[in-house]
C-alpha cells in the first residue's frame, strides 16, 4: 500500500447541513426584504392615489370658484359641509345696452367649450356702489345688435376679433326681469351658472363617497374624483375672521371663501394594512371683489 494520503472526494454530512443551513437563512432574509420592497412600493402607489383623488377634486373646484363673486356667490350650504351651490361666472364683458329688460353685451373671449356648456342660470352687472347685482335669465343668451356697441365716438365698445387662432369675442342678447336700478352702458358684466359640489355616494365605486359637480338649472350632474374620506368637507371664512368655521354661515352673504378640505384615499388597502391610505389635502380660496 501507498503511504501517499488518499484525496477525500465528496462533503460530510455535517457540512451539506451546515451550507443548507447558511442557504436557507440567506435565501428567508433575500425573501423578507422583497417581500419588504413590495410592500413599501405597495404603499407608496396607495398614497399616490389617494393624493391624486385630493388634487383632481382641488383641479376643478379651484376652476370654478376662483372667480366667485363675493355678497351673491354662494347660493346655498348645507350643515356638515358637504354640499354647497354657488354661481360661477363663465364669461365676462361690458353692457352695451339696456332696453325693455333686454341687455345687450360685447363678451370678452372665451373657451368654446366653456362658453357652450349647459346650465346658463344668469347674469350680473356691477352696481353704483361696486356691489354686482345678480339677475336670474328667463331665455339663453343670443346674439345680439353689434350696432348698439359702436354707436357713439366717445363711448364706442370695441368687440375683440380672434387673435392667433384665439376665439373672438361676441356680442350678446340678455334676456332680464326688470331689475332696477336698470344696468348703463359701459358697466361690467359677466354670466354664471349655478353650480352644486356634493361629497355623495360614488357610482364608479359603490359603497365609497364621490365630489359631484351638478348644473342646477338642468339637473346634470357628474362624478368628479373618488374616493373621499367621510371628513372631507368645505368650511367657511366669515367676514374678517381669517379662521374658517364648519357652521354654515348666516346670512349667507357673510362668507368671503371656502376653505377645502379634501381627504382623498386609495381604492384598496395595500398589503399589509387594513385600510385604505388616506391623503389630507387642505387649501382655501377667497371670493374676489370682498367690500370689506
Amino acid at each position: 500500500m501507498s503511504n501517499r494520503t488518499i484525496a477525500r472526494q465528496g462533503f460530510t454530512l455535517v457540512e451539506l447541513l451546515l451550507s443548507m443551513i447558511i442557504t436557507v437563512t440567506v435565501g428567508a432574509a433575500l425573501v423578507r426584504l422583497t417581500l419588504g420592497q413590495v410592500r413599501f412600493m405597495d404603499q407608496q402607489e396607495a398614497t399616490r392615489e389617494a393624493r391624486s383623488v385630493s388634487r383632481s377634486g382641488i383641479n376643478r373646484l379651484l376652476s370654478d370658484l376662483r372667480a366667485v363673486e363675493t355678497t351673491q356667490g354662494l347660493v346655498a350650504a348645507a350643515a356638515g359641509g358637504q354640499d354647497f351651490t354657488v354661481r360661477v361666472p363663465y364669461a365676462f364683458g361690458v353692457v352695451c345696452a339696456h332696453a325693455a329688460n333686454i341687455t345687450t353685451a360685447s363678451i370678452l373671449p372665451v373657451d368654446a367649450a366653456m362658453y357652450v356648456e349647459v346650465g346658463y342660470t344668469g347674469y350680473a352687472w356691477r352696481g353704483a356702489n361696486g356691489a354686482y347685482v345678480t339677475n336670474n335669465g328667463t331665455a339663453l343668451p343670443a346674439a345680439g345688435n353689434a350696432l348698439l356697441c359702436d354707436a357713439g365716438t366717445q363711448d364706442k365698445i370695441v368687440t375683440l376679433p380672434a387673435l392667433n387662432g384665439a376665439p373672438a369675442g361676441q356680442v350678446v342678447q340678455l334676456a332680464g326681469t326688470g331689475i332696477a336700478p336698470a344696468p348703463v352702458r359701459g358697466t361690467i358684466l359677466y354670466l354664471y351658472r349655478r353650480v352644486r359640489y356634493e361629497f355623495k355616494a360614488s357610482v364608479a365605486l359603490p359603497g365609497r363617497i364621490a365630489l359631484w359637480r351638478t348644473l342646477v338649472t338642468t339637473n346634470t350632474s357628474e362624478e368628479l374624483a373618488a374616493p373621499f374620506d367621510a371628513t372631507a368637507r368645505v368650511n367657511f371664512y366669515v367676514l374678517a375672521n381669517p379662521v374658517a368655521q364648519a357652521a354654515v354661515p348666516a346670512p349667507l352673504t357673510d362668507a368671503r371663501g371656502l376653505e377645502l378640505v379634501l381627504t382623498g384615499m386609495s381604492e384598496r388597502a395595500p398589503g399589509g394594512t387594513a385600510a385604505p391610505k388616506i391623503s389630507p389635502v387642505t387649501t382655501s380660496v377667497f371670493f374676489q371683489n370682498r367690500p370689506d
